[in-house]
């Protein structure tokens, strides 16, 4: 008796062991139709919602005959593990590897593992580049610009590294971030002046590796320098900046209490604005522009302070950021609004650019009766910059493709604006 207590003591302790450490590398195939998703482990947690035959979950963890499953938008619920099918995935060695690549198809999959069971993350566009730092049987993991995870190797190919050595890059601007890596959040290695030149080693995506001096290798954004491919002597002198001493203030719609719209899958405004207007200002500074953002952090404004900050700085450009949300889950596009007069050049110096962009519906320039528009003494237009209340321009808009598309084109949208 006690000899069959101590077996059942250690083959109960193996299962808790498998348990805990299998579910990482376990997948489930639902079993029947519209198996019912629990909030819980057990049959009387309610039901969130059901689930169609044949789909496949990740495994979060066990608790007896109850497995947690990773569902859509990064949410997990319970089913009963009779009506399901255990897929444990081959254990695969994952390789190292520093391999350029570009995406060889339209909205690629970024996922947070080497599987069609994991979390997508994010989404990559034709023509792309990055870098791919492992392998994993079909998987490969690729640090693209702005974003990195896991794609399928059959939607991408190898770039072949051009002989690039006569070919350099010319700042436009004065304090130029050389940065670490191909990100706009990524260190500050060095800062450049207006008119320094460097070698090109290669591109990546919207970056330029270069050589910083004998023994440093860094990052410039394309959109802050000139490309040329004659010798460094040959170079022609940097065109005249106009933004000198020109004041930006980026309103960062919503804030703390004040959430904003909620996209079908998720996503939050005021988060979503604050993503924008950082990005947007980093590439303004980069053109020289003196930038101020009535929030850069998580929290309240009334209409009236974000006014208040146009005037007080004498902004020569207020623009607002915003995305848009209706009862119409069709709705879609991009729309600039404007108020006063004075503010329709500036909207529509803007819509030329943004009109430009890809995979997004051009509402057009139109008059909005805004308390930041109506009140406001300096020039200043309000951008609803896609529909979170569209579940595929939701994913769109978030995606850091067209994050970097859209800051881009408001920004060359306001350099025209100065240069008027």
């Amino acid at each position: 008796m006690k000899k069959s207590l101590i077996m059942s003591w250690i083959i109960f302790c193996c299962l808790l062991l498998i348990a805990q450490t299998a579910t990482a590398a376990m997948n489930v195939r639902i079993a029947v139709d519209r198996l019912n998703v629990r909030t819980g482990p057990g049959f009387t947690f309610s039901v969130q919602e059901k689930v169609a035959k044949g789909k496949q979950y990740a495994v979060v963890q066990t608790r007896g005959e109850w497995l947690q499953i990773r569902l859509a938008a990064n949410r997990t619920g319970w089913v009963h593990g009779k009506y399901v099918e255990i897929q444990k995935e081959k254990t695969e060695t994952r390789k190292q590897l520093q391999q350029l690549v570009v995406c060889q198809a339209d909205g690629l999959r970024l996922r947070k593992g080497p599987g069609t069971t994991f979390t997508v993350i994010g989404y990559v566009n034709r023509n792309e580049k990055g870098t791919a730092t492992s392998i994993q049987g079909d998987w490969m993991y690729v640090r693209w610009e702005g974003k990195e995870g896991w794609v399928h190797r059959s939607y991408v190919a190898n770039v072949e590294q051009h002989d690039e050595q006569n070919t350099y890059v010319q700042t436009l601007y004065d304090n130029t971030n050389i940065r670490s890596a191909a990100s706009t959040d990524s260190p500050i290695i060095a800062k450049a002046k207006r008119g320094d030149r460097f070698a090109v080693i290669r591109k990546e995506g919207q970056w330029y590796v270069i050589q910083v001096n004998s023994q440093t290798i860094g990052y410039v954004a394309e959109w802050v320098v000139q490309l040329n491919e004659q010798p460094m002597e040959q170079l022609p002198p940097s065109q005249p900046q106009t933004t000198l001493g020109k004041t930006v203030v980026i309103d960062v719609g919503h804030g703390g209490k004040d959430y904003g719209t909620t996209g079908v899958n998720g996503t939050i405004e005021k988060m979503l604005t604050l993503q924008t207007a950082l990005l947007l200002s980093e590439k303004l500074k980069q053109r020289g522009v003196n930038v101020i953002l009535t929030r850069a952090d998580d929290r309240f404004l009334s209409l009236s302070e974000r006014v208040q900050v146009a005037a007080r700085n004498k902004a020569d450009a207020f623009v607002s950021i915003h995305y848009d949300s209706a009862l119409n889950r069709t709705a879609n596009g991009l729309t600039i609004y404007y108020y006063k007069q004075m503010d329709r050049s500036l909207a529509h110096a803007l819509f030329e650019p943004l009109s430009r962009l890809t995979g997004i519906q051009q509402r057009g320039v139109r008059v909005g009766n805004y308390h930041v528009l109506r009140e406001n003494s300096r020039p200043s237009v309000l951008l609803e910059l896609g529909y979170l209340s569209h579940p595929n321009e939701e994913l769109f808009v978030a995606s850091s493709t067209y994050q970097q598309a859209a800051t881009e084109a408001i920004c060359n949208g306001l350099l025209r604006y100065f240069e008027k």
